[in-house]
């Protein structure tokens, strides 16, 4: 079983993951307007190096997760 803040880790990279996709279509959606396609852009950076983060992170806990069992056993 899963630990809460691996748990937390697991959703949050999901729900990132989820909307990189979205961008796109926002940015095709916008093709009118030069600053709507910069914010998308801006945005999906941001939330590439977010889900960067958390899954390292999450890499982290999983390691930890590991190293207990181990030890455990």
């Amino acid at each position: 079983m899963l630990d809460n803040a691996t748990y937390n880790l697991m959703e949050t990279a999901s729900h990132i993951s989820k909307g990189l996709h979205r961008y796109e279509t926002f940015k095709n959606d916008a093709h009118g307007c030069k600053e709507c396609q910069g914010m998308w852009d801006e945005m999906k950076r941001t939330d590439e190096q977010q889900l960067e983060r958390v899954v390292n992170h999450l890499k982290e806990h999983f390691a930890r997760g590991a190293d207990a069992k181990a030890k455990a056993a």
